[in-house]
């Protein structure tokens, strides 16, 4: 049961620095791989629950205040990795409405662009410039 206690530990140091490194990231960057960084966080949370499920069901078979104490101190440090999550989506949606209104005013930019342009001025432009000499 330590052994998975301590791939545990180690899992959740990992998703720690993730954490950090994701968060430093929005500070250094105008916009971080936000798919790379996802799919980072996705393989460790995925290994955490494997080793977690693997020393809940170790911890059926015992009973005792160290199985317990375990499993509270890595309740703690989860709640500590959640709050750290709920703090990226926070940036994440920043970004992504930052990126939104920059989308909507390339588009009206856009349309005014062409509301300028009347049909016949675009109608009546040459398609090709001849250079002939006579």
């Amino acid at each position: 049961m330590e052994k998975e206690f301590k791939k545990i530990d180690e899992t959740l140091n990992r998703l720690y620095e993730l954490h950090k490194s994701h968060m430093d990231s929005f500070d250094k960057s105008l916009l971080p791989d936000l798919e790379k960084q996802s799919k980072e966080r996705d393989i460790e949370v995925a290994t955490l629950v494997k080793t977690v499920s693997n020393l809940a069901m170790k911890a059926e078979n015992k009973t005792g205040t160290t199985a317990e104490s375990m499993i509270l101190a890595i309740n703690d440090r989860v709640t500590v990795l959640l709050e750290q999550n709920k703090a990226l989506q926070t940036k994440v949606s920043v970004i992504r409405e930052r990126l939104k209104k920059g989308m909507e005013q390339i588009s009206k930019g856009k349309k005014v662009i062409h509301s300028y342009r009347s049909s016949a001025a675009v109608s009546n432009t040459p398609k090709a410039i001849n250079i002939t000499t006579y």
